[in-house]
């Protein structure tokens, strides 16, 4: 419990191999050693953590880059951001917006450059491509299955969580769907089985094959509840309809009585027709001062 140096800093992050510290105070950000001496005479405008003997640096202006642990750049080039290195590959952005990963020598570990690349676990990154798609890839950027989805996360316990139109699923390394079914929400498989939260909000635990183990929570919504709301559904059509014919959301913002007196509607009438727009997410409505006024979908409606 005894303070480990006598020096003082605005912030501290932990210490990292090989005891390593970043550090921030007047002069700027910068790492100490254990005994809180600084490592160089350099100051940056932030400093991240050693990952493999390489911390990131964000230098203001001049941009991003790694050092090594003897304070040195590693390479000479600067990044709009940098990563931390994982598996001796890190992410990085150039000036262009897209993103690779740097080898353990500071240099591109492929050609290919992605919208948006993350870290590698056990030798697979997701990476996501021009048109939104992602998949995996190796260290060398080899694609390792050739199959893209609109999510995806990367391997775990040789499973990765993806996406299609239907909902999240698991996929082998092949990028094959290790069962039919799909979720609202599903999380990484662990000692072979996976907590899921299925479309009309049930818990359950599945194994790897899909079948379900534990139902820790009933749904949400019983079908009773789903088809009656199904029904009575059309008001809200009939709401919105009303409310651009009487040009209730030109008329905001306002209070009840500015906006009956604005739509020639009865007070009464535009206290219900604004709660109705209300519940619905269209407009907002400000306790203190009573006043209702366009959200982003009132807005549209304008």
């Amino acid at each position: 419990g005894r303070p480990l140096y006598s020096e003082r800093f605005v912030s501290v992050l932990k210490f990292h191999a090989p005891g390593l510290a970043p550090v921030l105070d007047e002069s700027g950000a910068y790492h100490i050693n254990t005994e809180g001496k600084s490592l160089y005479p350099q100051r940056y405008f932030r400093t991240f953590g050693f990952y493999e003997d390489k911390a990131a640096i964000e230098s203001g202006k001049q941009g991003w880059f790694h050092i090594t642990s003897d304070g040195k750049p590693l390479y000479p080039e600067r990044y709009d951001w940098c990563g931390n290195f994982q598996e001796d590959r890190c992410p990085v952005r150039d000036s262009q917006g897209r993103y690779f990963h740097l080898n353990g020598q500071g240099n591109p570990a492929y050609e290919t450059r992605w919208r948006y690349a993350g870290d590698f676990r056990d030798g697979i990154a997701v990476v996501q491509n021009d048109e939104g798609m992602h998949s995996h890839i190796d260290s060398e950027g080899n694609l390792i299955h050739e199959k893209w989805f609109p999510d995806l996360d990367v391997f775990h316990k040789g499973l990765a969580r993806a996406l299609d139109d239907e909902g999240w699923f698991h996929i082998d390394r092949n990028g094959r769907p290790v069962y039919e079914d799909r979720f609202h929400q599903i999380e990484p498989f662990y000692n072979g089985q996976a907590r899921v939260k299925t479309s009309d909000g049930a818990l359950l635990v599945i194994n790897e094959h899909g079948k379900t183990l534990v139902r820790l929570a009933s749904p949400r919504q019983d079908p009773l509840h789903i088809v009656s709301r199904d029904i009575v559904a059309y008001w809200r059509t009939y709401a919105v309809y009303a409310a651009v014919r009487l040009n209730i959301f030109d008329a905001l913002p306002g209070t009840i009585s500015q906006i009956a007196d604005r739509t020639d509607l009865s007070q009464d009438s535009a206290k219900r027709m604004l709660r109705g727009l209300w519940e619905m997410n269209l407009i907002h409505f400000q306790r203190e001062t009573k006043v209702y006024s366009n959200l982003a979908g009132g807005e549209l409606l304008r």
